[in-house]
């Protein structure tokens, strides 16, 4: 009888405790801030994080910019490691 508990509640109960743990260490926010690139003025690749931007990778007409330290800038979603290049730009979503 012991053997029979121990091989269809032991299973059961540690896939319970697994499903609920899993839940208890999920983020329920969606709107972490992202982080993007931008060129500074002397053309180098800088970081940047941003809560909220309405932009995508499909290009469209409109270049994707933000307002850093009062200067429209464009925003990019890599930097090319080797080089310091921006690459891959953020465009504005249609509307």
């Amino acid at each position: 009888m012991k053997s029979k508990i121990f091989k269809i509640v032991l299973p059961a109960f540690t896939l319970m405790f697994a499903v609920v743990a899993s839940l208890a260490f999920t983020s329920s926010s969606t709107d972490a801030p992202e982080t993007y690139f931008y060129e500074d003025t002397a053309g180098v690749c800088q970081t940047v994080v941003i809560e909220e931007v309405n932009c995508a990778e499909i290009i469209s007409e409109i270049p994707c910019t933000v307002s850093i330290l009062g200067t429209p800038t464009q925003l990019y979603v890599d930097k090319l490691v080797i080089t310091g290049e921006c690459i891959k730009p953020l465009w504005k979503l249609a509307q």
